[in-house]
């Protein structure tokens, strides 16, 4: 009986691993549109701002200054700092719930009865599936990416010749 919660366990630090590291990927994505879309227009906006106010006028630069206006107004609108925050939170979330899944397959089922033990992964999974609810959406792309991350062992514990954990 306990060896099939022990495999539940497993299955959900899988799955909250491969969840992490997809959220990571695009907070990572959205953390440099937010440079893109807002710092860097918000910057040559003010630059040439300033060069019309001192009366240096080439028109390229006006239209530097709308563009870059325009643009930052659209990100203002898809907001993707709110974005990188809200993945990041995710991936942290499920970057817990991956190493208390890990810790109560690994450290205490074995002290546990099977009572216990069911209870238990019963609260974690439970609470693997609110996080589901309440995480924002992933893409395709990005879960590709992290599974290629995943599988090149980049989440392995580094281990020492005798086999144990460094």
């Amino acid at each position: 009986m306990k060896e099939k919660f022990i495999d539940e366990c497993k299955q959900i630090r899988q799955n909250a691993e491969y969840t992490a590291e997809t959220h990571h990927w695009i907070a990572s994505w959205n953390r440099g549109l937010a440079y893109a879309f807002q710092i860097v227009p918000a910057a040559i906006a003010a630059v040439t701002s300033s060069l019309v106010a001192a009366g240096i006028q080439p028109s390229s630069w006006l239209w530097a200054t709308v563009i870059s206006s325009v643009v930052a107004a659209v990100a203002s609108v898809l907001d993707p700092n709110k974005q990188y925050q809200d993945h990041l939170l995710a991936a942290k979330s499920f970057t817990i719930m991956k190493h208390d899944a890990r810790f109560l397959h690994d450290a205490k089922s074995h002290r546990m009865t099977d009572a216990e033990f069911c209870v238990a992964v019963d609260n974690l999974h439970e609470k693997y599936n609110e996080l589901v609810r309440v995480s924002p959406p992933t893409n395709k792309r990005s879960f590709e990416i992290a599974r290629a991350v995943i599988q090149s062992g980049r989440h392995a514990p580094d281990r020492k010749s005798d086999g144990t954990i460094a």
